[in-house]
């Protein structure tokens, strides 16, 4: 019976090899001061980009609340200018440039209809009524 010596000899390199592979991983103290400055530079880098996303930022929210400023101001001139327009004595004089006067007692007219209750039925609220008054 013959023995495969090259197999054998396969398995010891592979046994010595896994023997030596803690040499490789032991850290010394370049190798522990290079790693440290290497998680201290990521660090860094980090804290740097997140400052500038953080500056980005503030400056488009300073311009947000300038715009918000400007908005307000925009919306109170609108409002002023609308409460202008709606009142009496500018309707007043717009309706008299326009060649419109107030009305006088002897134009108004009254215009009785007569309607029968049957064909058009009010509501109690809009009659005036109670709803006792308005049950026959």
């Amino acid at each position: 019976m013959a023995i495969n010596s090259q197999r054998i000899s396969l398995i010891e390199g592979a046994r010595a090899r896994r023997m030596a592979l803690p040499r490789y991983l032991r850290i010394d103290g370049s190798r522990y001061l290079l790693g440290l400055v290497l998680i201290l530079s990521l660090m860094s880098l980090i804290v740097l980009v997140q400052t500038g996303v953080v500056a980005t930022k503030g400056y488009a929210l300073a311009g947000l609340e300038a715009e918000k400023v400007t908005l307000l101001r925009e919306r109170s001139l609108l409002q002023e200018r609308q409460a202008r327009a709606q009142s009496l004595d500018r309707i007043r004089r717009r309706a008299e440039q326009l060649g419109m006067r107030p009305v006088t007692a002897d134009q108004v007219r009254y215009v009785d209809l007569m309607i029968k209750p049957a064909l058009v039925p009010l509501a109690p609220e809009l009659s005036g009524a109670t709803t006792e008054e308005s049950q026959p």
